[in-house]
């Protein structure tokens, strides 16, 4: 939305606005009121009594008076009809934003995903669209755990084995996809190395 107002002022606002209209037009009604009764006898016949050339002018100051309180009304009212328009329009952003808020998402369907992550495990040829989807098949068709636990046991065994430790006593209950423990191993051991490379640099600077 390109802006927002707090509907609790816009309300005051227009309270105010309304009050003052109603104002403007007792004040109008009350002025009408006087001027019908100055203008009651103004068909009595002339009075030698009564100066018409002062009359005149007093009348007519009370006609520009009165043009001047109906300008002002008519201006009030313009900007009543504006400040109507205005909430009409915010109104409209708003359901625009919730329409849009609770318009249901287009989701692509089984065949327009490009389904790229094949299961390793042999006679299996399952294929998804994430990896997320992928270690999920995996745990529950496979018994070979999520990602995190596969890497977890995977580091075991190879410290095991760094230590000339004994693999068969690590308490390890999941099936290691084909390959994967050389991968993950590789992988280990090219960390490692980098991380003892870094050290001996740190080392040689200081």
């Amino acid at each position: 939305m390109n802006k927002s107002r707090d509907w609790n002022v816009v309300d005051d606002e227009l309270n105010r606005k309304f009050k003052h209209l109603q104002e403007l037009k007792s004040s109008l009604d009350d002025q009408s009121a006087e001027l019908l009764l100055q203008n009651k006898d103004q068909n009595q016949e002339y009075s030698n009594d009564i100066n018409y050339y002062k009359e005149f002018w007093r009348f007519y100051i009370l006609n520009e008076m009165t043009i001047k309180k109906v300008n002002e009304l008519h201006s009030q009212n313009q900007k009543l009809h504006e400040l109507i328009a205005e909430i009409d329009k915010l109104q409209q952003e708003l359901h625009q934003a919730l329409s849009y808020r609770h318009k249901k998402k287009n989701r692509r369907t089984s065949q327009e995903i490009e389904k790229s992550f094949v299961c390793p495990y042999e006679k299996c040829n399952k294929q998804y669209g994430s990896d997320v989807s992928l270690n999920l098949h995996i745990k529950l068709k496979h018994d070979g755990g999520n990602k995190t636990d596969r890497e977890k046991f995977a580091k075991m065994i190879i410290e095991a084995q760094q230590n000339g430790e004994t693999i068969t006593d690590l308490n390890i209950n999941i099936k290691f996809p084909p390959g994967y423990l050389d991968q993950f191993k590789n992988q280990f051991m090219l960390s490692q190395q980098n991380q003892l490379n870094q050290e001996r640099q740190s080392i040689e600077q200081d």
